[in-house]
């Protein structure tokens, strides 16, 4: 059920505005384009976004919190891009903390546990509360009637989990890392699964 106490962290809609604004931010500017006309038309680098984003440094700075339903309003923003996914999972792998490589020697023993318990401390420091659990030995996180479901009954933001996993996962080991967004309530499963790969 979506909270009115405020519980998410402010970095999440902070690195979701951002991940925005680098996405939009043209590559290259043709001689005869008059930015004054087309720049305005990219959602990004529109006045509204970039005051938001110097609103939300701000209140990040400050340790802030914001609602659910504040969270639900910027997914609904992004779902009306044709890239919104990609957009989730690069924010959600920007929020992962920080890895480090693992000796060689313990990644075998090491690398599962360490990455879940970092997965699982990521999502509660983020969004304020346990976002499902482990199942089994390895590395796959279950959760049902979820907040992201809650906020996104179409199962894009469910790319922000995959990213979070991905990037969490991936700077402890060598090997290539994959997140593989098994099953989802919005494809009607009873549950949402990622499986980590590679691990």
């Amino acid at each position: 059920m979506i909270s009115d106490s405020n519980r998410i962290s402010t970095s999440v809609a902070l690195v979701l505005l951002e991940t925005i604004r680098e996405t939009d931010q043209p590559t290259e500017v043709l001689k005869e384009e008059d930015t004054s006309v087309t720049m305005p038309r990219r959602l990004g680098l529109s006045q509204v976004v970039l005051d938001r984003i110097d609103g939300y440094q701000k209140e990040t700075k400050r340790g802030r919190k914001i609602a659910d339903v504040e969270f639900k309003d910027l997914v609904g923003l992004v779902n009306k891009r044709p890239d919104a996914v990609q957009i989730f999972l690069e924010c959600g792998q920007r929020l992962a903390p920080n890895s480090f490589l693992l000796p060689k020697v313990l990644s075998g023993l090491l690398v599962a546990p360490l990455a879940r318990r970092r997965i699982y401390r990521c999502l509660i420091k983020l969004f304020g509360r346990r976002i499902g659990g482990f199942a089994g030995p390895g590395l796959t996180l279950e959760c049902r009637s979820h907040l992201f479901m809650e906020v996104d009954p179409g199962g894009s933001a469910c790319s922000m989990v995959s990213g979070i996993c991905l990037e969490s996962a991936r700077g402890l080991v060598t090997s290539s890392v994959e997140v593989k967004h098994v099953a989802c309530e919005s494809r009607g499963d009873a549950f949402c699964r990622w499986d980590v790969q590679g691990i």
